[in-house]
């Protein structure tokens, strides 16, 4: 009888161990803080954010501490706003805790949606790969941060998208320099950290997607995580410029089982809907 007993135990033991295996994956959490200076027009908006992040894969939640996230028509992820993102960031999802209300989008189906109704209008929108370029440098050792030792890269991109209606052209010009200090002892975790993907998909919006994976696949590069990066970013369209400047600092950096509840929209919260572009799919849930 005992030995049953203990046969019982092992199994249910090894069960339960198996479940939470299977709901969880290796992740890493930390703190970042952005800050952004955004000049216009003769106008400068500056902006903080302070947030806790934990990612696993390609997913990862950001959880507000201080600031904001942008305000997408008449939704306002509020002051304990949370931003869920999906599979590299090809799906974002906007909570917002206090009002138990969530909207969700895709953006690179959103460009596409935008650029199929463009052609369907006579219009055409294409990067010019003669202007465009991604380079990436190793610069050297930079400084212990938060104990972990690095090496500064720099990664530049440089490029031109050409919009065409009605006759009328339209050149957009973005140029894009990255000074990123690495951790060296943090390899593994080089394509991790859900600040510096939001900081990607939210300056390439607007761009086609094809712009955005060669930066990213020259970041997937980078051997470590980045725990600063200081991004100057230029664009200039129709004889107006628009310069930002950011900083983002990363400390804190722990690794640990992720559970994939994190990832998922909790069930009472309602959705809120939001303009689709022509010929993106609806988001799903």
């Amino acid at each position: 009888m005992g030995c049953q007993r203990f046969a019982h135990y092992a199994v249910s033991t090894l069960f339960v161990a198996a479940t939470a295996t299977a709901q969880s994956r290796p992740g890493i959490s930390l703190d970042q803080t952005m800050l952004s200076v955004t000049t216009a027009r003769g106008r400068t908006d500056t902006a903080t954010n302070v947030m806790h992040s934990t990612s696993a894969g390609g997913d990862a939640r950001l959880e507000l501490e201080k600031g904001s996230f942008p305000t997408m028509g008449t939704f306002s992820s509020g002051p304990h706003a949370v931003m869920i993102m999906r599979d590299g960031g090809k799906e974002i999802f906007f909570l917002n805790p206090d009002q138990k209300q969530f909207l969700s989008f895709k953006p690179f189906e959103m460009m596409e949606g935008a650029q199929k109704m463009l052609e369907s209008m006579g219009g055409s929108m294409a990067v010019d790969t003669s202007v465009t370029r991604v380079k990436l440098d190793s610069i050297g050792p930079g400084p212990v941060i938060d104990g972990h030792p690095t090496i500064t890269y720099r990664l530049t991109s440089v490029m031109r998208m050409t919009m065409t209606m009605m006759g009328q052209r339209n050149d957009v010009d973005t140029q894009s320099t990255q000074e990123l200090q690495v951790a060296t002892d943090l390899g593994e975790l080089g394509d991790v950290g859900g600040m510096n993907r939001f900081a990607e998909i939210m300056q390439s919006m607007g761009f086609p997607k094809g712009s955005f994976d060669s930066l990213a696949t020259k970041r997937r590069k980078i051997p470590g995580l980045p725990l600063r990066a200081i991004i100057h970013t230029t664009i200039s369209t129709g004889g107006t410029t628009r310069t930002t400047d950011q900083t983002i600092d990363t400390r804190n950096v722990k690794r640990l089982p992720v559970p994939a509840s994190l990832f998922v929209v909790p069930a009472d919260y309602k959705s809120v809907a939001m303009p689709a572009m022509p010929g993106a799919r609806a988001p799903s849930p």
